[in-house]
C-alpha cells in the first residue's frame, strides 16, 4: 500500500472494522485496488438520494478517496446540474469538463487521478441523457462496477422481503412494484450491453457495507451462472477443480484421490465455484462447498446451493465451528450439532439417523494438510 494508506491505516481500519469482518474488507480492498479500469466504480444516485442523504453519501465517497479508490459520480437527466450543486454543498466535488465518454481511456484515467490527488470527488454530467443511456456511454468503457443509489434502497419483492440477488437469465420468483421493476429493466439492458458488469442497487446509508462485505446491504443484479451437474469424475477438469478448492480454502488438499468418493459434482462453468456430494445411507454428504475468491459477493454461492443442495431431500455436512459462514448455513439447515471444533448441519434427515450422521461427520479425517 502507498504512504497515504499507511498513514491513515489505523483510522481506516477502525472505521472498516465497524462495517464488517477484517478478512472481508481486506479481500475487497485488494480486489478493488487491482482493478485497471479508469475509475473504481460509477456511483449513480437518484435525486432522492442526493436530496435526503447527500451529506452521508459525500462522507462515504470521501472515505473511498482516502482509500485511494476513485469513484466517479454520474448525474444524468434534467436534474443533473441541480444535483451536482446539492452535492457540492456537502464537500469537495470536481465537475469533470472537456471530456466525452468516448475519449481516450488514459486521458480519463489521468483526469480522475488528478481529482484523487486533490482529494476531490469527480462528478460527470450528462443532462441530455436519461440514466439508462448515460450508463451505456460510460460502462464498461470507464468502469465495470455500477453502484445505483436510491432513496428507496435495495429491491424488495411484493411481500416487502429484501431481494439480495436477481438473475436475468433464469426464472426469478420475485414480484416487484413499478419503481423496482423499472430499475430491473434498466439493469437488464446494461447487462445485455456487457454481461460482465457488476450492478448493485442500495441506499446511500449502506454504500460502504455493500462494497466491503460479502453479504452486503444491497441487491445484486447479474445474468446468473451456468451450473453443470457432472456425475463422473472423468468428465471433471480435475486440475481446475483442485486449483479452485485449494485457492478458496487456502490449504492443500491432503488426498486428491478422495474425489473418487463423490457421486455428484455441481460446478460453475468457469470453475469459480463447486459443490461436491458423496453418497451415504442417510442421504448425501456435502463434502465440499467452495467459491473462488474472485466470485465472492456475486451470488455464486446461493446459485450453487439452489442448484445442488436445495433439491436434496436429505443432506448433511460439517463446518469448522469458527467458520463465519455458519450463520448462512444455519439459515439453510433444519438443525445442527456443535461438538469440539466442528458443527454438523443437516436437512431432511430423520431423527433416528441423526446420531449416525453426526458420528460420521465428526469422525472424518481432515481434508487438508494442516
Amino acid at each position: 500500500m502507498t504512504g497515504t494508506m499507511n498513514t491513515l491505516s489505523k483510522t481506516i481500519r477502525l472505521f472498516l472494522d465497524s462495517i464488517g469482518r477484517r478478512s472481508e474488507y481486506e479481500f475487497y480492498l485488494k480486489k478493488f485496488q487491482s482493478d485497471q479500469s479508469a475509475c473504481f466504480a460509477l456511483v449513480i444516485p437518484d435525486t432522492g438520494s442526493v436530496e435526503n442523504s447527500g451529506e452521508l453519501m459525500t462522507f462515504d465517497l470521501q472515505f473511498l478517496i482516502r482509500l485511494e479508490l476513485c469513484p466517479l459520480v454520474l448525474l444524468s437527466g434534467t436534474d443533473a446540474a441541480l444535483n451536482a450543486e446539492r452535492l457540492r454543498e456537502h464537500g469537495a466535488y470536481a465537475i469533470v469538463e472537456g471530456l466525452k465518454p468516448s475519449d481516450d481511456v488514459n486521458l480519463w484515467r489521468e483526469t480522475l487521478r488528478e481529482c484523487l490527488s486533490r482529494e476531490e470527488i469527480p462528478v460527470y454530467l450528462l443532462p441530455e441523457l436519461e440514466v439508462g443511456e448515460a450508463v451505456k456511454r460510460m460502462a464498461p468503457r470507464l468502469a465495470h462496477r455500477l453502484h445505483v443509489l436510491r432513496d428507496a434502497g435495495m429491491l424488495h419483492d411484493a411481500g416487502t422481503e429484501p431481494v439480495f440477488y436477481y438473475y436475468t437469465r433464469r426464472e426469478n420468483p420475485c414480484q416487484f412494484n413499478e419503481e423496482d421493476m423499472q430499475i430491473v429493466h434498466l439493469a437488464e439492458q446494461w447487462l445485455e450491453h456487457d454481461p460482465q458488469l457488476h450492478i448493485s442497487i442500495s441506499s446511500p446509508l449502506y454504500l460502504l457495507q455493500e462494497m466491503f462485505t460479502v453479504r452486503g446491504r444491497g441487491s445484486i443484479i447479474r445474468p446468473g451462472s451456468l451450473i453443470e451437474h457432472i456425475t463422473r469424475l472423468e468428465d471433471v477438469d480435475i486440475p481446475r477443480l483442485l486449483e479452485l478448492i485449494e485457492s478458496a480454502f487456502g490449504r492443500i488438499l491432503k488426498d486428491p484421490d478422495s474425489l473418487h468418493q463423490a457421486s455428484d459434482f455441481y460446478i460453475e462453468s468457469r470453475y469459480r465455484g463447486a459443490v461436491i456430494l458423496e453418497p451415504h445411507p442417510a442421504g448425501k454428504y456435502l463434502s465440499k462447498f467452495t467459491v473462488g475468491t474472485e466470485a465472492r459477493g456475486e451470488g455464486v454461492a446461493q446459485e450453487l446451493w439452489e442448484a445442488a443442495c436445495e433439491p436434496q431431500q436429505r443432506i448433511f455436512w460439517r463446518s469448522r465451528s469458527n467458520n463465519p459462514v455458519n450463520q448462512w448455513y444455519e439459515r439453510h439447515a433444519s438443525g445442527h450439532h456443535r461438538e469440539g471444533n466442528w458443527t454438523v448441519f443437516w436437512r431432511g434427515v430423520s431423527p433416528d439417523q441423526l446420531p449416525g450422521i453426526i458420528a460420521y461427520a465428526l469422525d472424518r479425517p481432515s481434508d487438508f494438510v494442516e
